[in-house]
């Protein structure tokens, strides 16, 4: 742009170098991630613009970013016509473009400062004090500004600077929080996509083989020690594909979803009976299953035999090594209560607020010799939850652990409310 007369040799180069920053491709793609050229007026950054005012008692304040080809006025107290309906000014008649190497603008007199006097925009837009301050992102680009306007002399002081940078720090914060969950965003649907395609790729071999392994159980069903073979890796496949499911869900848990659910009339006792004697062909005389009465209810009787096999199975590893482990079912005219208790190492304090968090795993699971993900307590709340019911744990030295489930006897009217 042309100014009014000749710039010292200081003024001049920064011009000079701020051009440079104009059309620099990271800057401006830095400016793209923000989605905020174009948008309208919001609250969040209107309220800074009028606190500003307020606070330095002054009558413009204004928010901008700056591209290549223009200024866009995102937020401002005291905007005049037309700029208040069109929000946008010519970069060429731009003062913040000189803000693009990261230096402030800041004038007490502006019509006798050696740059400020001869730039074309002073005089019609009233400006004789000012302060512009780059809002610079963590990446070190100027995305453009934020600046409060005095159309009289006026000397700044200590405290003014502190407002203003204060402020823009503040604009800077909304501004990084919204890239932060963008980013977020982003990696979550990077991170659906890759599961599901994992998973999918993964299923397509198991069905295969377990079809495979089927077939050859049946050609050969005469010979020797065949259906004992064809059991074994039946049996190693379908834990695999609870691993995929679990995985499936531990994702959608992250992600804030519900579990799916397949509700029908079953009974916890039944599921919680089949699954513990299941469990006790590898934990032999470990399971004491207590329960009174009727345990009928609508629920997903596949969730329920998840929720019995993850919380039993936990108990049997890291509990005491031959110490009996207690699952007690109870239930009223409302709900069902499952309980799981093992004896052991109690649970520390600090993995008792994160220990239903995906990929979680207590000090105590991370110094035994069992393996894991993580994804076992997660799913096991996820599924309570899904159920429109809980999990909670308390441990204790005398106590011991305890892992507490409740449920409604009908999870149908959770299931639809999250359809």
């Amino acid at each position: 742009m042309k100014f009014l007369g000749e710039l010292d040799e200081a003024s001049l180069a920064r011009t000079q170098r701020c051009n440079r920053r104009l059309a620099d491709p990271n800057r401006l793609q830095a400016i793209r991630d923000t989605g905020l050229m174009d948008t309208p007026q919001e609250e969040a950054f209107d309220r800074l613009a009028r606190l500003a005012a307020q606070l330095l008692n002054v009558p413009l304040t204004i928010m901008s970013l700056v591209d290549s080809n223009r200024q866009f006025f995102k937020a401002d107290f005291g905007l005049p016509s037309p700029f208040r309906e069109t929000r946008t000014l010519p970069i060429d008649a731009s003062l913040c473009r000189y803000t693009l190497e990261g230096e402030p603008i800041i004038s007490s007199n502006a019509p006798a400062d050696s740059f400020l006097k001869f730039h074309p925009s002073t005089g019609p837009w009233g400006i004789v004090a000012l302060i512009v301050l780059p809002l610079i992102n963590p990446e070190g680009h100027v995305l453009g500004t934020f600046c409060c306007i005095q159309p009289s002399v006026r000397e700044w002081t200590a405290q003014d600077h502190l407002v203003m940078k204060e402020l823009t720090a503040s604009i800077m914060t909304e501004i990084n929080l919204r890239d932060q969950l963008r980013k977020l965003k982003a990696e979550q649907r990077m991170r659906d996509t890759f599961v599901a395609a994992l998973t999918h790729d993964l299923r397509t071999p198991l069905t295969a083989s377990k079809l495979s392994v089927q077939l050859m159980g049946r050609r050969h069903a005469g010979l020797p020690g065949v259906q004992t073979s064809v059991g074994r890796v039946t049996a190693s496949l379908d834990r695999a594909e609870r691993m995929i499911q679990n995985l499936l869900d531990a994702s959608r848990i992250q992600a804030g979803k519900l579990v799916a659910l397949e509700v029908r009339e079953c009974d916890l006792h039944a599921v919680a009976a089949q699954t513990l004697d299941e469990l006790s062909a590898l934990y032999p005389g470990r399971y004491e299953l207590k329960a009174e009465g009727e345990f009928t209810m609508r629920a997903d009787p596949l969730g329920l035999r998840r929720i019995v096999e993850n919380l039993a199975s936990n108990a049997a590893k890291y509990g005491a090594p031959g110490t009996p482990i207690e699952v007690r079912l109870e239930r009223d005219e409302t709900q069902v209560r499952l309980q799981v208790r093992n004896q052991g190492t109690p649970i520390a304090e600090e993995d008792l607020q994160t220990i239903f968090e995906p990929f979680h795993r207590t000090r105590s699971a991370t110094e035994s010799a069992e393996k894991g993900w993580g994804l076992g307590l997660p799913l096991v709340r996820g599924l309570a939850e899904a159920h429109g019911g809980k999990a909670t744990v308390t441990s204790g030295a005398e106590e011991g652990t305890c892992f507490t489930i409740t449920l409604p006897l009908d999870a149908s009217a959770r299931q639809r409310r999250s359809a």
